[in-house]
């Protein structure tokens, strides 16, 4: 009895973690978009071509999550990291830029 509860221990455990990569991921991408379409800081400053990337990525992220709900723990932080990749650069020198008006 008891190897049975460390054996389903083990295995909610594992869910646990997927569907909290599942959720960060999924929060991440719509938080970012949410960002992108709504703070007039963010519209305003923003350069264009850096926005397009953003978008794409993003619409890709999204894409992609709503095709893979039931993706391993692992596939879901390689999304997001694929996301942080373009968008931490990007919203970095947006953060300067705002930092220096401010």
């Amino acid at each position: 009895m008891v190897a049975d509860a460390e054996k389903y221990h083990a295995e909610d455990e594992k869910v646990a973690q997927r569907i909290q990569a599942c959720n960060a991921l999924e929060s991440y991408a719509y938080n970012l978009r949410n960002t992108l379409q709504q703070d007039e800081k963010v519209a305003g400053r923003i350069d264009i071509d850096d926005k397009k990337k953003l978008e794409n990525v993003i619409k890709e992220a999204i894409t992609w999550f709503e095709n893979n709900q039931e993706a391993e723990t692992e596939e879901y932080e390689y999304k997001q990291k694929s996301i942080e990749e373009t968008a931490n650069p990007i919203m970095m020198k947006l953060f300067w830029s705002i930092e220096k008006v401010d």
